[in-house]
């Protein structure tokens, strides 16, 4: 038996946890791959599962989203063309996309261009909601995009604001 913080383990289950962890590290080590032009629509969602937003596009393919919303910081888009192969995939949320995110566009365009956002407030200083939207930047920060949509369900301005970490001391 071996003596563990206190307690006294059996040599079957030092055996079954050494185990258990070596499966768990491996796992950690298993490399993620995204889908491939020309894959198929078959082969993209064997790889990536259902996407959350199927939107036809005006070329006649579809355009796939796959978001890691609300804790993740990516969305792609699988864009296929008429035969249903991949020409693209892309991750769009970034501040790229975000800052050009057009004016105007209506509450139903950022949703199938983004997805729902990571959340949805109120500010004083505006009539309307403010989806927030986590991302990472060109620098590895965590930043948050704030894209404010008016009562008419426009959207007026886009902002962007660092994310707070647990290691941020802010004294009001």
């Amino acid at each position: 038996m071996t003596r563990m913080a206190g307690r006294t383990w059996p040599a079957s289950l030092r055996g079954g946890a050494a185990a258990v962890l070596t499966s768990i590290m491996l796992l950690g080590c298993a490399h993620f791959s995204l889908p491939e032009r020309g894959e198929s629509t078959a082969a993209v969602q064997a790889r990536m599962g259902a996407p959350m937003n199927v939107i036809s596009l005006p070329n006649g393919g579809q355009r796939w989203l796959y978001s890691t919303l609300p804790m993740g910081r990516e969305v792609y888009h699988a864009d296929f063309d008429t035969a249903g192969r991949l020409e693209s995939f892309t991750q769009v949320l970034d501040f790229a996309h975000l800052s050009r995110t057009p004016v105007g566009f209506t509450r139903r365009q950022v949703l199938d261009f983004y997805g729902p956002p990571y959340e949805i407030t109120e500010v004083a200083s505006f009539r309307g909601k403010v989806w927030t939207y986590r991302f990472m930047d060109d620098m590895n920060l965590r930043r948050l995009g704030h894209l404010h949509i008016d009562t008419e369900g426009h959207l007026a301005k886009v902002m962007f604001t660092d994310e707070p970490t647990a290691d941020d001391f802010r004294a009001f």
